[in-house]
């Protein structure tokens, strides 16, 4: 009689640890799908966010040479703030420019940098498969140099090292210009 009572108090115990163990996992997985809702619902939050966000970025031209001018117009007048509107919609990307930008401009520098900068016209369109000028262009200005040049790169150290090229024609600079979702071009590379 004695076992049949202790087989039974076993029986009831497995039965009961069972039961615990599968309310546990039944209830991490109600956890867990609760979990993936939530996040899911926050994911589609951001991202109809970040969608506003480049829906409201209506700064620049409808053609590269209008972006390139309002930026050239926005730097020769010294502002900063707006000349960066007119580069791609990446914080990181505003925010180098825009601290090189104003260093520029505590240094006295900025406004004799967009005095030289080349006007449109001046400018050669690269057209290629990369370059359609219907959703991405690029322009280059080049000059030509009689005499070598000679500039010092860096090592990868913190040292320099010199190089010079023969006399001939280099790129002194080269923009991308990106079209963003409301039809605006906007600098994504100077």
């Amino acid at each position: 009689m004695q076992i049949k009572n202790v087989s039974k108090y076993i029986g009831i115990s497995v039965i009961g640890i069972l039961v615990f163990f599968i309310g546990v996992e039944l209830g991490y997985q109600a956890k867990y799908k609760l979990d993936m809702f939530k996040s899911a619902r926050e994911l589609d939050a951001f991202n109809k966010a970040v969608l506003q966000v480049f829906k409201s970025d209506n700064y620049g031209g409808r053609t590269p040479e209008q972006t390139y001018n309002l930026f050239v117009d926005a730097l020769k007048r010294e502002d900063t703030v707006e000349a960066v509107k007119y580069v791609v919609l990446d914080i990181e990307r505003r925010q180098r420019y825009y601290d090189q930008f104003n260093q520029m401009k505590s240094n006295n520098e900025l406004k004799v940098y967009a005095d030289k900068l080349p006007e449109w016209k001046e400018w050669k369109k690269i057209k290629d498969k990369n370059n359609d000028w219907v959703s991405q262009a690029t322009v280059e200005h080049s000059s030509y140099s009689a005499e070598p040049k000679t500039v010092k790169l860096p090592d990868g150290s913190g040292g320099y090292i010199e190089h010079t090229w023969p006399a001939g024609n280099y790129i002194d600079y080269s923009i991308l210009f990106t079209k963003n979702i409301n039809g605006f071009w906007k600098i994504s590379s100077f």
